[in-house]
């Protein structure tokens, strides 16, 4: 496994109409199979997104459509699911939440990161945010 995978990345793979539809396509594409981590955080967060009208307009999803979509992308011979976080896990995401201001996606982007850095891997999404977390290995991906 060589990634971790934000969901800002997998959405727009799912989704042909998003506008990073394209430049995420294109980096999922030249990956190679068991290179790609879904973790629970991230799995969570896409089934929340297809599920949510105001994002996804008239082609929101029901649930059982929603999880089908999420089993169908980690059932890619790309991915791999991430059930369990490596023992240094803990003390990296507490490391990338401390002494941050609160914001809404503070403890995810933090947990995802500490992923990442645990298991050494790329960090890859299109959050220029995630510049602020220390030693993470960051692929940043832009708009097509």
């Amino acid at each position: 496994m060589r990634f971790i995978a934000d969901a800002n990345v997998l959405l727009p793979i799912l989704s042909s109409d998003h506008p990073h539809h394209g430049a995420a396509l294109a980096w999922w594409e030249e990956c190679d199979d068991g290179d790609v981590g879904l973790c629970l955080p991230v799995r969570m967060a896409i089934l929340r997104l297809l599920s949510n009208r105001r994002l996804m307009g008239s082609s929101v999803q029901r649930p059982e459509a929603a999880w089908a979509a999420m089993e169908a992308l980690a059932a890619e011979p790309r991915a791999v699911v991430i059930d369990q976080v490596p023992a240094s896990h803990a003390a990296c995401w507490r490391e990338n939440a401390a002494g941050r201001e609160p914001t809404p996606d503070l403890w995810t982007d933090a947990w995802v990161a500490a992923l990442a850095r645990s298991l050494g891997c790329e960090m890859v999404t299109f959050d220029r945010g995630f510049r602020a977390f220390k030693g993470v290995k960051l692929r940043l991906l832009g708009a097509a």
